[in-house]
């Protein structure tokens, strides 16, 4: 089943030193660049479109639309499917079809790690740990649209069990990304057989570039705090709050995050204080003590107003 998704991806990677987009403006955007993730989702929709114009004027029954799961704070890619989600309606309104609907794959718990500077086998093992929910009922007779940034895939040398599926080295030589696989597994388990399309910004095809490539293209324009600022500050983008920001910030050495915190706004520092208990961070150890310094920080700058 997994060989036979559907998928369309805008970019390609077979070359990691020759990349067909601009890998800075791209780890600007996984670092809430308003401005870049706008632009990518404009790319993205408009490359769809070239491909699937006709697909979408005749197909005969609704749109639901998805972007990677989420919680109550997002991943860097919803903003992109936001722009995605936005001209795909216009385009089908303007043309006198019935427009998508947004729908929510939730994802049900969290890791501390990075996930991008995980191995191949680190980030399988992980898999057992990735939980989602979908309200199946809302999809009756609808075709289903699952938009995300990027597709890692790399080769699978020893048997994978996931929640009563086994792949084998064999039928699981070029395995699908993981957050892919994720989501079929949760389709299967759910009963929900609906035509899809995963639709990708961009995506790994070498198997012989390693996994760590993806953390080095998060983080090539912005590998610091120090570099988070200037986001932040930029008066001509709006900077967007996401889950990889926060683990980013908790991660962080005292004088780094000290640096960091006494260059934001009160503000600021309280949203991304709230933003990290509405996911759950409190929860993890090796967060705890980075977000109770952060409490304490907070709480000093608004008694001194």
């Amino acid at each position: 089943m997994i060989n036979n998704e559907q998928r369309f991806a805008l970019h390609t990677i077979s070359n990691s030193t020759n990349l067909t987009f601009d890998r800075y403006a791209y780890s600007r955007y996984k670092y809430g660049d308003s401005i870049q993730a706008e632009k990518f989702g404009d790319e993205l929709f408009t490359g769809f479109l070239d491909k699937y114009r006709d697909f979408l004027l005749s197909l005969n029954q609704q749109l639901v639309a998805m972007s990677s799961p989420r919680g109550v704070i997002p991943p860097a890619v919803y903003y992109i499917f936001q722009t995605f989600f936005k001209k795909l309606n216009r385009f089908l309104q303007s043309n006198g079809r019935e427009p998508a609907v947004e729908h929510t794959i939730h994802r049900i718990g969290t890791i501390a790690e990075d996930y991008s500077i995980l191995s191949k086998r680190e980030r399988l093992d992980r898999l057992i740990d990735e939980r989602y929910s979908i309200d199946r009922h809302a999809l009756t007779n609808k075709f289903l649209l699952f938009v995300d940034d990027i597709r890692i895939t790399g080769k699978a040398d020893y048997p994978i069990q996931v929640v009563g599926y086994i792949f084998t080295p064999r039928s699981f030589f070029l395995f699908t990304g993981i957050h892919e696989m994720n989501i079929i597994r949760l389709l299967q388990t759910s009963n929900i057989h609906n035509s899809r399309l995963f639709i990708y910004y961009a995506q790994l095809i070498n198997d012989q570039i390693p996994t760590s490539f993806e953390y080095e293209l998060n983080r090539c324009a912005i590998y610091n705090l120090d570099q988070l600022l200037k986001i932040i500050h930029n008066p001509l983008t709006t900077f967007q709050i996401n889950t990889r920001i926060l683990k980013e910030i908790l991660r962080s050495n005292s004088s780094e995050l000290d640096h960091f915190l006494q260059s934001i706004s009160t503000d600021l520092m309280s949203q991304l204080y709230h933003a990290c208990f509405a996911c759950n961070y409190q929860t993890i150890e090796i967060f705890a003590d980075t977000l109770e310094y952060l409490h304490r920080c907070l709480e000093q700058r608004q008694n001194a107003k």
